[in-house]
This record gives C-alpha cells, sequence and structure tokens, in this order.
C-alpha cells in the first residue's frame, strides 16, 4: 500500500498458518464431493455492518475485499481495496481506492460504496456502529442516527474518500480491516431492502454468495475455474463438525466439544490449531460505592479468583485464563504475565481482604444471563475463598447493558470487551469507559498519547504505562480471553486464521487429484 510518511504502519494479531498432510478422499452421498466443507455456528447476519459473530466475519472475509485486509504470514495490514490511506495529522485521512474495483452484479465500487455503507451502520444502528462512534470517533458519527448523514465522511471523487476524526487515531486505517467498514453496492443503498440483502448479499470480493439460508451458506469463486471449489459453510454443533470433520466428512471444524479437547493431538495429530482471540472478560468495580474503593479489597477479590478452573469446567476450555488485560490475539507490544493479582491465592486474597478492613453485608455479582455458568463458578470461588455471601444477579443483555449504562449495578460486575483493531491500546482504551467510576488522569493521558503516536509502535510504550497503571489500580481485572479451535480433516490445505478475521476461506485448497 502506497504511504506517505505520516501513515501508520498496520501491524495485526495473531497469525497461524497450517498446512496439513498428504491426503485421503472423501465421499459425499457415494460420490466424490467436489466442494470443500467447513463447520460452523449459524451466523445471525450476513449484511457487513451488523455482523456480531466468527461465523459472520469468516464469511465477509471471503465475499467482501474491504479497504485493507491482515497478511496472515507477516501480520501485516496491507492495502486492499485501498491504494493509499495517508494523513499529514492522523486526524483527516484521506483514502484514495484502487481502480477497475467491481461488485459481483457488475457495479462499480466507489467511494460513494463506502461513505453509504458506513452511513448506513450508523443510521440502521447496526452492530459496527461503535467501531464509528467510540472507536474512530468520525466527527459527526453519533448524529448520524438524526441527521441520515456524517459530517466527517466526504467523497473528493469516484475514487478518494475523506475521513474526519473528532481526534488523532494513528490506528484508524488498521481498523478499516474490520467488516464494518466494508463497501455496500448502489442498488442496496438506494432500496434499504435489508431483508433482501442478508439472504443473498452481494460483495466485492474474491468468492459470491450463490445460495444463502439458515443451514448453510454456499460460495463460489468470482470468474470460476474449472479447478475451483465452491466453499459450503455448514450449520453445525461443536460435537457434530468434530465427529465429521474426524471421519473425512468435513473438511474444517471451527468448534471442538470440551470433552474432545483432550484427544485432538490423538485424533488429528498435527490437523489442529488454537487460535488466539481479541476479545476480553473482565470484572470491574463500582468505585463509587465506598465498600469497593480500596484498590487492596479489589485485589483481594481478583486473587480469589481460579480462572484456570472457570476456563476448564464452566466455559468448556473455549477460553485461556487471562494474565494481561490485553487479549493474546494481538500480539504487538503484548506482555503476557503483567497481573500478579491474576494468580489464583486463596490465602493471600484472605490476607488482604483482611487488610482491607473486610467486607460487610451481602455482595451482588452482577452478569449477562449468557455468561451464566462462569458468573455461577466466580461467586462460588469468592465464597469458598473469602467467606463471603455473594449473591448473583443475572440480566438478559439487553437489560444488563442498561443498567451498566445507567451505573445501577451495586457490586462486582462482568464485562466482555473486543479489540477494534491490532494494537495494545485497542483493548486498553474501552476499559475507560467501563462504567466503574474510574477518572483516574495518568492512564487516559498515556492512552490519549499510544492512540495520537506516529506509528503503531511507538504506541507500544505508552499502552504498556497505561497497562501498568490500570493494573495498579485496579477498576477492573482481567478473567479470561476467548480462543477459537480448528481441527481438518486430511485432504485440506492451506488451513489459515488470525484473530481478527477468523479463518481464511479464500486460502482453503485441496489438491487437483482429488
Amino acid at each position: 500500500m502506497k504511504t506517505t510518511t505520516r501513515t501508520v504502519a498496520l501491524v495485526t494479531g495473531a497469525v497461524v498458518m497450517l498446512v496439513g498432510p498428504v491426503v485421503a478422499v472423501r465421499a459425499w452421498s457415494g460420490q466424490q464431493d467436489r466442494r470443500i466443507s467447513v463447520g460452523a455456528q449459524a451466523p445471525a447476519t450476513l449484511i457487513p455492518g451488523d455482523v456480531r459473530d466468527p461465523t459472520g466475519r469468516m464469511i465477509a472475509g471471503a465475499v467482501w475485499t474491504g479497504l485493507v485486509s491482515y497478511d496472515p504470514r507477516t501480520g501485516a495490514a496491507i492495502g486492499a481495496a485501498a491504494e493509499s490511506i495517508t494523513s499529514d495529522d492522523r486526524r483527516v485521512w484521506t483514502v484514495r481506492l484502487r481502480a477497475g474495483g467491481r461488485f459481483h452484479d457488475g457495479s462499480a465500487v466507489t467511494a460513494d460504496s463506502f461513505a453509504g455503507a458506513w452511513t448506513a451502520v450508523l443510521r440502521e444502528g447496526w452492530h459496527g456502529a461503535r467501531l464509528f462512534t467510540e472507536v474512530a470517533r468520525v466527527k459527526g458519527a453519533a448524529r448520524a442516527a438524526e441527521t441520515g448523514r456524517v459530517e466527517g465522511l466526504a467523497t473528493i471523487d469516484d475514487r478518494t474518500l475523506r475521513v474526519t476524526l473528532d481526534r488523532p487515531l494513528t490506528g484508524f486505517p488498521s481498523l478499516l480491516g474490520d467488516p464494518a467498514f466494508l463497501p455496500l453496492p448502489d442498488g442496496v443503498l438506494r432500496s434499504r431492502d435489508w431483508r433482501s440483502y442478508d439472504r443473498l448479499p452481494i460483495g466485492n470480493g474474491p468468492y459470491r454468495v450463490r445460495a444463502h439460508d439458515s443451514r448453510e451458506t454456499t460460495l463460489v469463486r468470482v470468474g470460476a475455474k474449472q479447478e475451483d471449489r465452491p466453499i459450503v459453510v455448514k450449520a453445525m454443533d461443536a460435537a457434530r463438525q468434530y465427529a465429521a470433520a474426524q471421519a473425512g466428512d468435513l473438511d474444517v471444524a471451527t468448534r471442538v466439544p470440551a470433552e474432545r479437547h483432550g484427544s485432538m493431538e490423538t485424533d488429528f495429530r498435527s490437523r489442529h490449531v488454537v487460535v488466539a482471540g481479541r476479545e476480553m472478560t473482565y470484572l470491574a468495580f463500582p468505585l463509587r460505592d465506598e465498600r469497593f474503593a480500596s484498590v487492596t479489597l479489589r485485589q483481594a477479590l481478583s486473587m480469589a479468583v481460579d480462572r484456570s478452573a472457570v476456563a476448564d469446567k464452566a466455559l468448556g476450555q473455549q477460553a485461556s485464563p487471562a494474565t494481561s488485560l490485553v487479549p493474546a490475539g494481538i500480539t504487538l507490544g503484548r506482555r503476557d504475565g503483567q497481573c500478579r493479582m491474576c494468580v489464583h491465592d486463596p490465602a493471600a486474597a484472605a490476607a488482604a481482604l483482611a487488610d482491607a478492613g473486610g467486607l460487610t453485608g451481602p455482595v451482588t455479582l452482577w452478569s449477562d444471563a449468557a455468561d451464566g455458568p462462569a458468573a455461577r463458578a466466580v461467586a462460588q470461588q469468592l465464597r469458598d475463598a473469602l467467606k463471603l455471601d455473594v449473591r448473583l444477579q443475572a440480566l438478559p443483555t439487553a437489560e444488563y447493558r442498561k443498567a451498566l449504562a445507567d451505573e445501577r449495578v451495586d457490586g462486582p460486575f462482568i464485562v466482555h470487551s473486543a479489540a477494534g483493531y491490532p494494537s495494545p491500546v485497542a483493548a486498553l482504551a474501552p476499559l475507560m469507559r467501563v462504567p466503574t467510576g474510574y477518572r483516574a488522569a495518568d492512564p487516559a493521558g498515556l492512552i490519549a498519547d499510544a492512540e495520537k503516536a506516529a506509528t503503531p509502535e511507538e504506541g507500544v510504550v505508552p499502552a504498556r504505562l497505561a497497562e501498568s497503571s490500570l493494573l495498579r489500580d485496579l477498576p477492573v481485572t482481567p478473567l479470561w480471553y476467548g480462543h477459537d479451535h480448528l481441527v481438518w480433516s486430511e485432504r485440506i490445505r492451506g488451513v489459515t486464521a488470525d484473530a481478527f478475521g477468523g479463518l481464511r476461506l479464500d486460502r482453503l485448497t485441496i489438491p487437483a487429484d482429488e
């Protein structure tokens, strides 16, 4: 991607690139199947700006070409639909598109394709809207639902888009790899028939959607040649995926049941991998409540939690215990083992609680109802280690979010966060928005310094200092980060995945003689 001296370097999170051994032929319904099959959970939607799950992100990566993509070999974010992304001050960005981009319906990919799609994300209130309003903070984005326009978006010509942010953000080009920033064709932007578009979306990527329903999505390569194979993403639970991949009836499984983790090495040998994620779960404390004002008390609660036990049992080994505020899917500048108070030590926890003067009265642990098993496990650990009267308060997602926003929680609460782009500051900045009542100037200033650094690499030092400051004060304590599992059959090649895009469908291949 062509750059100026002010254009930032872009680095992605953890990258895995694995290739399987020589294969056997698989049968499907008695005949050799030429399709590449992938098991996954059914996606909630295929509208890119509203994508909210790993399957949707995985499919979006094949059906659309964004402004940038992440190179799975080097981890760098490189220009895809963008020829260049430049800025003199890291606040006003000029995006120049490559010439000749086309959607699958033959219409041109223009600057308006991006500006119109981004406006739609905000106007419709889709899942990706927070990336514009909270992370990028595009000028006027928060008012777009009311005004129908975004002040900070301007199309200069068919190939040039200008984006103005509220403050400098070095990681802005890297953020543009998220599905929320993908383009939409003029036809759907004018019709706003999102329901029909979701059934058969039109993208600008290497694959197009041939068929899609709740059971499976079939993708075919654009301009397919004889040797190109369709890809079918089948909605299957973890147990069915694993069994089918083991039998050779499924090429790639993206979920592994908890009871099979111990046998993966035997069942698949070198054909399995854990992909570190970009999402983190934290235990936050309402510092406005005097009972939780003591950092020593917060340290006691942190050390009382056995993160490994929760990850292995309650979470079915779909998560890893956290020892840092930054998820393991981010490799740029991330340091493991930074949270000394994340070590499970019931004796030290009890002593710290005593030093803090104890904790009187019942303690309410708040959580989303979806976190039920993990929340119950944490509550029991607090009871066992600290002899506290811990009571659970679980709310449906919408009610829980409102309770947090209204600051109605009166005890520790479980929150989730996902880094919007592959940089440590992308994981730390959202923590300052968690409603804990924490307003310390040091981490806030350091995070701002990291966000406006000349390059992502130069932002690592202030981000590390901010993390140290947050871990010292502990308004939130890291619990665990999510990870994905991949296992695959003997015939598949090119299994490649990373924290921000998931499995790369466009890189899957099967030998020509199969």
